[in-house]
Parts: structure tokens; C-alpha cells; sequence
């Protein structure tokens, strides 16, 4: 159900009674105009005329505006506020009951009173889809476009974020989350990568009325009427060169007219916890592996000071024996704690501290307002909101912070009955804060949290001061503000110059605005790491100021034509028009150390270094279009699209170029042949598209040389440094366009008079002339290769959607509903100027995100095996070598030794494909319904192939060195439990480096690139649980509320399937640094409960 049109039929409802009543009480002429036909009453019925009470309602309460008429009659009316009408009729007469997006519905009459039930017509409500510069009758589209549920997807979730939102709503359409950090914006793909030029970057356009917007997260959900997303170049092309990629079309709530001011409130109270959490276990577990893994290597067993032998296991035995478990952020007890040595003052720390339980909170709080009035005065409509928002992180100790103000206004008046103008406005406020540490950047506290065991923190305090942690670092942290406020004002107008024809512009100007203050503070406390802690210290960190401003505005200009009419059963809908873009980007950065008073952090109250940088970029498109648009008797239908696109991010010899599509659809279900199959299929079409579209997403000044300070200082005749730059870009004059060419083929049915819908895609994209690194130069050259149009790349795949919902109206309108959406590609470079094929660079004919590994075929249970295996002493390094429990790789090529070969698609030795990074086979389902004002939604997202190799400490034991094991690592193989099925090796620190075989991903030891210890991505989870309760009407009212429902929502309850050995949640891929071993140190995902409520007065 389209709850966007349905609500907009409910908004114009009192409008027709007030319409219709004036016109009955007026007199005039009939309201109801029908054909009086031959009546099948019989003589006794037709003259017993009787007043009968007929009530209408539907789920959502009490339909005001139905007309109720006699049918073959002019004998009606229409219902009033309760949804009731009274009419003379005669007894055994037909009353023909209709309302605007509901199936008309005939009743016999046969007592006085009768009560209707109004049923969605779901072919009325989803007729018009929303595309470029433009609508669509849904039956008519013949490109690969999608309509999001608004109403489904954004309300009643405590979801601020559009675009996390969107996550697995509409096949084709990737939403990957890495991390759960506050306003960490999702990476956004359409039908997977386009281009590897750029970063490999292919972010799809985001286009809301009318015109771009980069950040999604300025937009209030709440504030969407509906969404589109466009696949496939017919359907972008209209958009130009930032299309290339795909296009979300987002429609806010426009000023209508209604019959009197409404508001609106909702709000939404949620707590969040972490899905899924690493932990440590016991110390005494922890010190026997990290000593197991040091006498291995040769390596004196100890950590900062603290020797793991046998005393220190002991005294770990001996605390847990005490203390009964982990113990919570408290004050240390010396000689029950830790011991501290007399002389040094040094300690050795052996209690097992609860470092989940101590540094994230069980529950962080958000909350959501919003506000909306809408209105009609005069000629004049407006519609007005103001949202609030309000989240924290998850962290104990001085959390992050964000908080959102949107506030929009949207003008439209009628000034005479063939113009309209109209004004947008939207300010968005977003501040976030969290605390800058003064180590690892200001930003590393979650690595460093999980880099060593539970017992060395320590994570208690002792005297009253906090240890060397993460909990002095956050406590005594300055903080890091960024200000981001986004102003968006615009004006349009609409002329109908005649019949079929209408003219449309606009204008818009974008201004953001980002302001980023920190503060670099010194700590003062306790330093454990192997010094004296009676005394505490400051940490002689460098202390400073910092501030970067920027400014991002843009200017849009939209005018277009349509011109839709009919000759006989030919129809033509024939648009043109033009769009020019413009923006301008300004930065400063500026950074001074050594505050005077780390308290007064002011620039002139600082005396060190002062650093001073910034920035300056200017672009621009503009591009003619058009499009045509014909339908022979709804049967055979054609679109026709074309660009004339210009973009000053090309050559000036090169900035235009025509970008044409096209797509053509044939819907059987219509020929007078298939009838006799319309009880089975209602719908049935087949369609299909071709289209090509250039690409300026591919970085800054790719054609033009440029040059770059050098990091070498000449000095001259007076010590004086001068400048030095280094040589100037080499750039190609022979450089073009990438250009996107797609084909999709497709095919929609419908069944069960429109109950059931069914529709099926498959697509090519293929990217022709993509920049790429030219031939080798000469090293004596001193520059690199300039790029050429020497790539390509295609991506191939296909998506199915399943719709079904239904009303039984024999069961109190029982509403059901059911959606089953699944989609999979795969990504080849077809072409790549390298004879090499070195595995970690590009090629001709490599799948793009593949992993090259070795095949594991498990541990060497004994020296025999050991002995009898294929050499892998070529995998060997340092003090490592290969022995009884540690990794067995098979043989593939049988050459009697395992090594990588020359390390190329043509020679790679034992090496072959175990995996590939790219999210295949996504799908997600929804199930849900109504009755009798309760409504309940499910909503469930996975992804059924993703691999992932990491070498994080989570999953790879030790990975940087000897310094923490977690407690999923400890069913290893060791002398004392010589397990051959245990799931990892011996013991042995520093697995996370490159291996001798450099052109395959890091790790080394056991745990080079392999299956065992690949990790599985995929997962199915239940996404979503909205449960809710609308208020009859009859309660509502008396307190004049037109309506009111609570309801309860549950975010990510669970993972229905999650085959990753990770202790981490499935989604996450990231670290804060991306250092050696760091993987999956970040802030995690979370499971969310909220109840919220939503009034309309």
C-alpha cells in the first residue's frame, strides 16, 4: 500500500465534503451525474422507500467524503465527519459506494442500516512513479526504476540517517555499514562498482527536489514523501555526467491544498546495546598463551615488566579463585589487585578487569522530535516542520555527542488558474562532539582499548588517579567539535500555457558550511607501563589548538517542458528542457602546539609551531535534454532520452558530449489474445533498455598537469630555504570521456488481480575508455605514467522482487502483506593495459574483488606428517618454522613445495582464488499487516556470499606480537592439549605482516591468505519489529485528535545466520586507524529498542 497517496486522499477528503455539501445545499445542478438505467427492483420493493444509515469506514477509521449514490440513479450524498451518510432509497436497491484510492464497492439494500468496509486500490494508489524531471504511470515504465515504502522504511524506525535507512529496501541497491560510529555515513553503491578510476569510488546521485545534494544525513526522513531509485542509463541519462552511476530520486512533502490546518507530532524515545562484543578470558588463559607463543620465538615472556610464569598465572589463579569473576571500574587493592614492588614502585598486574562491562555503557540514549503543520489560505498552501535530534555514543567515559536540528518551509500559491510559484526553504543544523585524545591521531581509543589483556590497563585506579588507558585518555581528553550546517533556498513556478502543456523552473542555492574546533589536552596520571606508579605524571604529550573551516556552495537552475497529448490511441508525453550547476569549494586550516594553559585554549595563547593550510576549487556542468514518451493503447510503449552534457572538469577541447538512451516495452496482458488468461495474470509486461552515460566522477585535475611541493629544502647563499617542487603531472592529450553503456532486460506480472506482483531483471554495465595508468615509463623519466583510456570494466547481474498483500474483508478487514526482494552481480575487468598480472594489480579478464590465498587442508598432526608434506620452507621467515600443529597448505599444482610461483594470473603456484570481497546474492524480505487498528511490520535483511581476510588481533591470535588473546582464540593446539582438530595453530606472535609473497594480501606464518581462516560475511538479520496501535476514532475525536498511534520498534534483534568466527558484528569491516592487527577495534553496530508516538490534530 502506497501510505503517501492514501494519506494524501485522506488530506483532500473534507475538501470534497465541503465541496459537495455547498453544492447540495445551494441547489444547482446534480452533484452525482450517471446514466439512469432499465432498475431490476421489483414492483413491491420499488415502492417501499426507506431511510437508510449507511456507514463507511476503512482501516483507518471513519471515511469522510465517500459517495454513497443509488445506482442507475442521481439519489445520493456523501459521508460526513464519522464517516456517515442518511439517504430515501428503496428496499432491494443498489448503493454504489466510492472514495478517491479505494475500489468502488456495491451493497443491496435490505435494512436500514449498512455498513461498508473501503478497500485499497492498490492498481490507483501505485499508477505514478516518480522519475527524472518527471512522473510515470507505473504500468508504463519501461526503464529499471524502483519505488521505495516510505512509510515502511522511514517511519516508526529510530533511524535518523536516510540513507541506513535504505539498507536492503531496494534490490540493487548497496548500503554497507562499517562501523556504528554516530553520523558514520554508510557506502552507498547501485548495481556495484562502475569505475575503478577515482578510488574505485561509484556513489550513485542523490537528487532531492529536483537538485543534488551530497549528504544525506541533512535530510529529516520525516520530511519524505517518496523515494526513487534509478538503475539503468535510460533512466539516468537525463541527469547527465554525475549520473553515471544510478540516481535516488528524494520528493520532501510539498505545500498542497487541504481543507483546514493540520498538525503533526511525532516523536521517538530509543536505548541501543552493542551487538556483538569481543571479551578476554580469564588471565591465567591469556598469560599461558602469550607465554606459550614468546618461548617459541625466543622471546623474553614478559610485558612491559610483567613476566608470565608461572608466580604471575598463580597469582591470577589465585584472584579469580578470590573475586569469583571480572571485576568492575573500582579502586585497586595492592596484594589483592596488583603488587607493586617497593624499590621501583613498579607493578605487576594480575586482576581480570571487565573491560566491556567498564567501557561501554549497557544502553545509550536517542530521541527524535518532529513537528509538521500544513495548511491552505486563499490561494496560498504551506506545509512546515522543525525536527530535533539527539544521540550519544556508547563509550563510559565522556561519550560522543550529536544532535540535528532541520527546520523546512515549503510556499506554493495559486496566483491565477494557469500559474503557480512556490518557494523551498530548509536550514539543518549538525553539531557533533566527542573527545579528541591526544594520542594516535585523536582518534584510535577503541584500538588501543583492545590491545592488550584485561589485566594490563590496569582498569582500575589506585590513590584516586587513573592508570595509563583509555579511561585517563577519554576523561582528560579536549574535546573535537564539527559544526555542520547545510541552507538550502529555492523558487519555482509552473505555467500551463494550454491543454497539455506546462512549463517548469527553478532555481536553488545551496550553502554549507563546516566548522571543526579541537582541543589538544596533556593527561595527568598514573603511568603503568613498567614505571613507577605511586607518583602520578603527566604524559608529556604536545598540547595544542586546532580549527578547519569550509564552505561548500552551489547554484542549480532547472527549466523544462512537457507537452502530453493523444491522437486516437497513439499518446505522447514530449519533455525538453536544460540544467546548469555550478559550485565552489573554500577550506582553511590552521594549528598552533604548546597552549600556555591547556584550560584557555586560544591561538594567541599558544607559543609553538603554527601551521596554516587551505584549499580552493571552483566547478561546473550545464546540459540540454530531452525526452519522448509514446504508448500505443497502453500496449506497445517507447521512451526516447537524450543529454547534450557539459562538465568543466573535462579538457576545454573535450567538455561536451551527447549521451543518448532509449527503452521499449510491450504489455501483453493487454492484446485482445491474452484475455482469456486475465483471471491468472492481471499484468504482464516485458520490457527493456539501452543507454550510455559519461562519467566525470574521476577525481580532481585528471587532465590537467600539475605540480607539488617537494620534500627536499635547498638552501641559498644566506642559509635561506628556497621552495622546490617536484616535476609537473604527465597528462595525456589524447584523453576522453569514460563513457557507462547498460543494457537491462526485464519482465513484470501480476496475479491475483493485482494482489500478487512479480518482477525480474538482468543488466550489463559496461565501462568503456576508463582511465587507467598508461604504459611503464622509463625510470630516468623521474615521473610516473600518465593515464590513458586504457580500462574496462562490466558488471552483470540480476534482480527479483516478489510483492504480495491482500484485505479480507470477511475478516474485519484483515490486511496482509509480504515482499521477498533478492539481487546478485559479479564485476570483471575486461580489459587492463598490464602484461605483467601481477595478483594484487589490475588485469584483463581479474574478477574485481577477488582474494588470493592458499587451500588449507588443517594442522600437521605429527612429525611424519610434517615430513611427508610438500616443502613450505619458502613460506618461512625469521625464527618461524613449520612444524607438528602448525597450518598444513595443499599441494595444488603438485610440484612436491608450496609457494606462490611468480605470483601472476598465469604463474601463482599454489595460490588460487578462495574468496571475493564484494556483498553477492542480497535479499531481504518483509511481512507484516493490520486489523482492527494494530499493525504489525517484519522486516529482515542479509547477504548471502561475502568474504572478508583480515589479519586483526580479533581473529588472527597475536597478530602484531605477543600482547593479547581474546576469548574465542583459545581452542589452539599446545603441548599440554595436542589437538589436531583445535582451530588454530601454535602459538607464535607478529602473524599480521606481509608474507614472502608480497602481491597476496598481509599476514605470515600460519596464517598467510587461506580458507581457514577467510572469514564469512554473510548473514540474514532480523533488521527490524514494528509493533503499533492507532486509537479508534470514536476516542480520538473527543479530544479533538483526528488520529493517534503508539507503537514499539526493535532494530537488529538478531542474526537469523552469522557463519563468521568473528567476534564482531557482521556488517562491521573497518578500524579507526588501519593499523597492523587494529580490524574490527571500532565502535560496534547496535541492537535498538524504541517506542515513540504519532498525533495528528
Amino acid at each position: 500500500m502506497n501510505e503517501q497517496l492514501k494519506r494524501r486522499g485522506f488530506a483532500h477528503n473534507k475538501i470534497l465534503a465541503t465541496v459537495a455539501l455547498s453544492a447540495m445545499f445551494l441547489g444547482g445542478s446534480p452533484m452525482f451525474a450517471a446514466d439512469v438505467v432499465p432498475g431490476t427492483l421489483s414492483a413491491m420493493e420499488q415502492q417501499q422507500t426507506i431511510n437508510v444509515t449507511v456507514t463507511v469506514n476503512s482501516n483507518e477509521g471513519p471515511v469522510v467524503g465517500a459517495n454513497v449514490v443509488q445506482k442507475g440513479t442521481t439519489n445520493g450524498g456523501i459521508t460526513d465527519f464519522n464517516g456517515v451518510v442518511n439517504l430515501d432509497v428503496p428496499r432491494g436497491s443498489v448503493l454504489q459506494i466510492s472514495f478517491i484510492g479505494y475500489k468502488t464497492q456495491e451493497v443491496k439494500v435490505t435494512g436500514s442500516r449498512i455498513s461498508v468496509n473501503l478497500v485499497e486500490d492498490s492498481e490507483l494508489l501505485e499508477e505514478v512513479v516518480v522519475v527524472g524531471y518527471g512522473t510515470q504511470k507505473k504500468a508504463n515504465l519501461t526503464g529499471a526504476v524502483a519505488s521505495v515504502d516510505v512509510a515502511k522504511t522511514m517511519e516508526s524506525r529510530p533511524q535518523s540517517d536516510v540513507s541506513k535507512a535504505l539498507q536492503g529496501v531496494v534490490p540493487g541497491l548497496t548500503v554497507l555499514n562499517s562501523s556504528g560510529k554516530l553520523g558514520e555515513a554508510p557506502v552507498m553503491t547501485i548495481r556495484g562498482t562502475g569505475t575503478l578510476s577515482n578510488g574505485a569510488q561509484s556513489a550513485p546521485l542523490i537528487v532531492l527536489d529536483g537538485v543534488v545534494i551530497d549528504d544525506l544525513s541533512f535530510v529529516n526522513p520525516n520530511d519524505i514523501e517518496n523515494i526513487s531509485v534509478l538503475k539503468d542509463a535510460a533512466s539516468t541519462s537525463i541527469y547527465g555526467t554525475r549520473a553515471a552511476f544510478g540516481v535516488v530520486l528524494i520528493t520532501t512533502k510539498s505545500a498542497k491544498k487541504v481543507d483546514r490546518v493540520k498538525v503533526n507530532y511525532t516523536n521517538n524515545f530509543s536505548w541501543s546495546t552493542s551487538s556483538i562484543l569481543p571479551d578476554y578470558p580469564d588471565v591465567a588463559t591469556q598469560a599461558r598463551a602469550l607465554r606459550a607463543a614468546n618461548e617459541r620465538a625466543g622471546l623474553p615472556n614478559e610485558l612491559f615488566g610483567m613476566y608470565m610464569d608461572d608466580e604471575f598465572i598463580q597469582k591470577a589463579e589465585g584472584w579469580l579463585k578470590r573475586h569469583g569473576g571480572k571485576a568492575g571500574y573500582r579502586e585497586m587493592v595492592p596484594g589483592d589487585d596488583f603488587d607493586l614492588d617497593p624499590e621501583t614502585g613498579v607493578g605487576l598486574y594480575y586482576a581480570d578487569w571487565d573491560v566491556v562491562g567498564i567501557m561501554y555503557r549497557d544502553w545509550k540514549p536517542a530521541q527524535n522530535h518532529n513537528v509538521s503543520v500544513q495548511g491552505t489560505s486563499g490561494k496560498t498552501s504551506y506545509y512546515m516542520s522543525l525536527g530535533a535530534n539527539k544521540e550519544e555514543g556508547i563509550m563510559t567515559f565522556n561519550p560522543d555527542k550529536l544532535r540535528r536540528y532541520n527546520v523546512t518551509l515549503n510556499v506554493s500559491s495559486d496566483i491565477t488558474d494557469w500559474l503557480q510559484v512556490g518557494g523551498r526553504f530548509s536550514y539543518n543544523d549538525k553539531k557533533y562532539t566527542r573527545p579528541r585524545s591526544i594520542r594516535g591521531g585523536g582518534n584510535a581509543e577503541y584500538e588501543y582499548m583492545w590491545r592488550w589483556g584485561s589485566f594490563f590497563g590496569p582498569w582500575g585506579t589506585y590513590q584516586g588517579y587513573d592508570m595509563e588507558n583509555s579511561i585517563a585518555y577519554l576523561k582528560q581528553a579536549g574535546n573535537a567539535v564539527t559544526d555542520d550546517t547545510y541552507t538550502r533556498i529555492g523558487g519555482f513556478a509552473k505555467v500551463k500555457l494550454f491543454k497539455g502543456l506546462t512549463l517548469n523552473a527553478d532555481y536553488t542555492v545551496s550553502i554549507q558550511n563546516t566548522d571543526y574546533r579541537a582541543v589538544l589536552k596533556d593527561i595527568y596520571n598514573l603511568y603503568s607501563w613498567g614505571y613507577d606508579v605511586r607518583t602520578p605524571a603527566w604524559g608529556a604529550y604536545q598540547t595544542g589548538v586546532e580549527q578547519q573551516s569550509s564552505k561548500n556552495q552551489s547554484y542549480a537552475f532547472n527549466a523544462y517542458a512537457n507537452y502530453e497529448f493523444s491522437l486516437n490511441k497513439h499518446n505522447f508525453n514530449v519533455m525538453v528542457g536544460a540544467n546548469a550547476e555550478e559550485g565552489e569549494y573554500r577550506m582553511h586550516y590552521s594549528k598552533r602546539t604548546d597552549l600556555l594553559d591547556q584550560n584557555l585554549p586560544e591561538f594567541p595563547l599558544a607559543t609553538g609551531t603554527q601551521t596554516v593550510d587551505g584549499s580552493h576549487s571552483e566547478w561546473g556542468t550545464a546540459g540540454w535534454f530531452g525526452r519522448i514518451n509514446y504508448d500505443y493503447n497502453g500496449i506497445w510503449l517507447l521512451e526516447l532520452n537524450g543529454r547534450y552534457d557539459g562538465s568543466s572538469k573535462f579538457p576545454a577541447s573535450d567538455r561536451w558530449a551527447f549521451f543518448p538512451s532509449g527503452s521499449m516495452g510491450y504489455r501483453f496482458s493487454e492484446e485482445a489474445y491474452f484475455e482469456p488468461l486475465k483471471k491468472v495474470f492481471s499484468n504482464a509486461k516485458l520490457r527493456g533498455s539501452f543507454g550510455e552515460i559519461g562519467n566525470q566522477a574521476i577525481g580532481s585535475n585528471m587532465f590537467v598537469s600539475t605540480i607539488s611541493g617537494s620534500t627536499v629544502n635547498w638552501l641559498d647563499g644566506n642559509g635561506v630555504k628556497l621552495p622546490s617542487y617536484g616535476l609537473p603531472s604527465l597528462v595525456s592529450s589524447t584523453l576522453k570521456w569514460e563513457r557507462i553503456q547498460t543494457i537491462d532486460v526485464g519482465l513484470d506480472l501480476g496475479f491475483l488481480n493485482g494482489d500478487l506482483n512479480a518482477s525480474f531483471d538482468w543488466y550489463q554495465r559496461a565501462t568503456k575508455d576508463m582511465l587507467a595508468p598508461a604504459k611503464t615509463m622509463p625510470q630516468v623519466l623521474g615521473a610516473s605514467a600518465p593515464r590513458a583510456n586504457a580500462g574496462e570494466l562490466r558488471t552483470r547481474g540480476w534482480e527479483l522482487t516478489l510483492d504480495y498483500h491482500h484485505t479480507f474483508q470477511n475478516l474485519d478487514n484483515l490486511s496482509v502483506y509480504g515482499n521477498f526482494s533478492i539481487g546478485d552481480f559479479t564485476t570483471e575487468i575486461t580489459k587492463w593495459d598490464n602484461d605483467s598480472k601481477l595478483l594484487n594489480e589490475n588485469y584483463s579478464g581479474k574478477n574485481y574483488g577477488d582474494i588470493w590465498g592458499f587451500e588449507t587442508e588443517g594442522l600437521f598432526k605429527d612429525e611424519a606428517d610434517v615430513n611427508s608434506h610438500a616443502d613450505q620452507s619458502a613460506l618461512e621467515s625469521g625464527t618461524f618454522k613449520y612444524g607438528v600443529g602448525d597450518i598444513k597448505f595443499k599441494d595444488l599444482n603438485n610440484d612436491g613445495k608450496i609457494d606462490g610461483g611468480k605470483g601472476t594470473a598465469d604463474d601463482h603456484g599454489d595460490l588460487k582464488v578462495i574468496g571475493n570481497t564484494l556483498p553477492r546474492y542480497q535479499y531481504s524480505f518483509r511481512l507484516g499487516g493490520s486489523w482492527k487498528g494494530f499493525d504489525l511490520d517484519m522486516f529482515f535483511q542479509g547477504v548471502g556470499k561475502r568474504d572478508i581476510w583480515s589479519t586483526g588481533a580479533f581473529v588472527i591470535p597475536l597478530s602484531r606480537g605477543a600482547d593479547a588473546v581474546y576469548a574465542n582464540q583459545t581452542n589452539y593446539w599446545n603441548e599440554e592439549n595436542p589437538n589436531p582438530d583445535a582451530f588454530y595453530p601454535r602459538m607464535y606472535p607478529g602473524n599480521g605482516g606481509q608474507g614472502n609473497i608480497s602481491v597476496i594480501n598481509a599476514g605470515t606464518n600460519n596464517f598467510y591468505p587461506q580458507t581457514r581462516y577467510l572469514i564469512d560475511g554473510s548473514y540474514l538479520r532480523f533488521k527490524n519489529l514494528t509493533v503499533g496501535y492507532t486509537l479508534p476514532k470514536s476516542l480520538t475525536q473527543k479530544v479533538f485528535v483526528e488520529k493517534a498511534r503508539i507503537y514499539f520498534t526493535a532494530e537488529n534483534l538478531c542474526e537469523l545466520i552469522n557463519n563468521s568466527y568473528a567476534p564482531i558484528d557482521p556488517e562491521v569491516n573497518a578500524s579507526e586507524r588501519g593499523s597492523t592487527g587494529a580490524w574490527g577495534r571500532i565502535e560496534p553496530m547496535y541492537r535498538t529498542i524504541s517506542f515513540g508516538l504519532q498525533v495528528t490534530l
